[in-house]
């Protein structure tokens, strides 16, 4: 069991923690037809339109009420009215996912209230289907915007059903995933006959959408989230989703599985039981063969991997994921691990400790010197500082292209991600190997 424990430094020197509207604005990324609105100043939507651009390299569809100075000291329903209304009338997207900010939160904006004038003063726009996301970003972290946004879509949306439909699965996915773990999911399930609701859907943000849309055009279809009463059982996988299953298991009476992640071999064995048991079938040959692949692989890496110290540091979702699979399965030492905010399945990791701070907090670290950094983007400055590798996942990546379709879960994902992991080690210590001791150099011989 993990301890929690808050950095105490007087100030963020190099930041890891993710505003709430960013994890919220993710997670309606992968609704289709979804237009986020921002209810806030203009910069709090830049910042998460830029980030989310440089992280995808695609259009990222996000637009703001833009609040102003005397707008926010003021305080009306206008701003609001007149962006949803010019959303409507020039974008007419299925659903409006608005997500507060810290300005309107620290304001008192009854949002609510808001949407239901809106109804009153637009007869026509009645029909319109809204979504609002509290996230106030003076406090948690993406991680938690997540989580608010995937309970507040399902409680608004999902309809109550008196019949279900044989096989359907729905299907509540974590942040932690790339859009091709979404893929490898969506074909293991369909390869035993299930057919999943994903939600969110982010394999949309794969690249392959063609020319400029202003909403998103892929992802999961409002007609399929009203549907998710009538699935068979729901599989909730990470923390960000515990919450949205349990509401489904309770108000719809729909059995919930929860998976606190499904990274390596045993994780997704569970997982393929589950299948199984709820499916009826077995598993197919080719998922067999990725599993023997796995386990060589494994088995040809340890050499490299098993006793290496790792400094790890993310969202809570990624970090548990990663730290539970590379300690029980790989044989790796978490020498420090970070988070940006407190999470109850962070408890749960095998360390004494779980420092909930920064980036900095790494460096500060004089225990025993670390192998490899594991994170996203902002670690690489990180790992430069300490002269060590650094295996890039998390949220965002934007100094590599194309890490949204690399896979790091299922038989085959899993295998890419520890033979990747084993290669930054070996490409290190062969560096190691062709340096010139400073005692033989040029020079220094008498």
């Amino acid at each position: 069991m993990a301890i929690l424990k808050e950095s105490n430094k007087a100030c963020s020197v190099y930041p890891l923690k993710l505003s709430q509207p960013l994890g919220a604005i993710y997670f309606l990324l992968g609704i289709k037809g979804c237009m986020p609105l921002m209810h806030g100043s203009q910069g709090c939507a830049a910042f998460a339109k830029t980030l989310l651009t440089r992280t995808f390299l695609e259009n990222i569809p996000i637009q703001t009420t833009a609040l102003s100075e005397i707008a926010t000291v003021i305080g009306s329903d206008d701003n609001l009215h007149t962006a949803i209304e010019n959303i409507v009338k020039k974008n007419d997207p299925d659903i409006v996912g608005i997500v507060s900010t810290g300005v309107s939160e620290t304001r008192g904006d009854d949002v609510e209230g808001s949407i239901k004038r809106y109804k009153e003063l637009y007869k026509d726009r009645a029909h319109k289907k809204f979504v609002f996301v509290s996230t106030p970003d003076y406090e948690g972290s993406f991680h938690d915007g997540y989580k608010k946004a995937m309970l507040s879509t399902v409680k608004t949306l999902v309809k109550g059903t008196y019949e279900k439909v044989p096989k359907q699965i729905n299907l509540l996915l974590s942040y932690t995933f790339t859009a091709k773990d979404v893929d490898i999911l969506k074909e293991t399930l369909n390869s035993f006959g299930l057919k999943p609701i994903v939600l969110p859907d982010i394999s949309s943000l794969d690249g392959g959408c063609k020319g400029f849309h202003s909403i998103t055009t892929g992802g999961t279809d409002i007609k399929e989230i009203e549907l998710m009463s009538a699935s068979m059982a729901t599989i909730a996988i990470g923390e960000s989703t515990k919450e949205a299953g349990e509401y489904l298991e309770k108000k719809f009476m729909i059995p919930s599985f929860y998976f606190e992640s499904i990274y390596g071999l045993k994780n997704f064995d569970r997982l393929i039981r589950l299948l199984m048991n709820l499916s009826g079938n077995e598993p197919d040959e080719k998922i067999k063969k990725w599993r023997d692949r796995l386990l060589d692989i494994m088995l040809d890496s340890h050499f490299y991997l098993t006793g290496r110290k790792v400094a790890i540091a993310g969202e809570p979702d990624t970090l548990y994921g990663i730290s539970d699979f590379l300690i029980r399965e790989i044989g790796m030492e978490i020498s420090i691990a970070v988070s940006s905010t407190r999470a109850e399945n962070l408890k749960q990791l095998p360390l004494d400790e779980v420092i909930i701070g920064d980036l900095e907090d790494i460096l500060l670290f004089n225990k025993e010197k670390v192998d490899i950094a594991i994170g996203n983007t902002n670690i690489r400055h990180i790992a430069k500082k300490l002269d060590i590798p650094h295996f890039r996942i998390g949220i965002p990546i934007v100094d590599k292209i194309g890490h949204h379709l690399k896979g790091f879960i299922g038989y085959e994902g899993c295998a890419n991600f520890v033979s990747e992991l084993a290669n930054l080690i070996m490409e290190r210590e062969e560096e190691i190997s062709y340096l010139v001791p400073d005692y033989i150099k040029r020079g220094n011989v008498s």
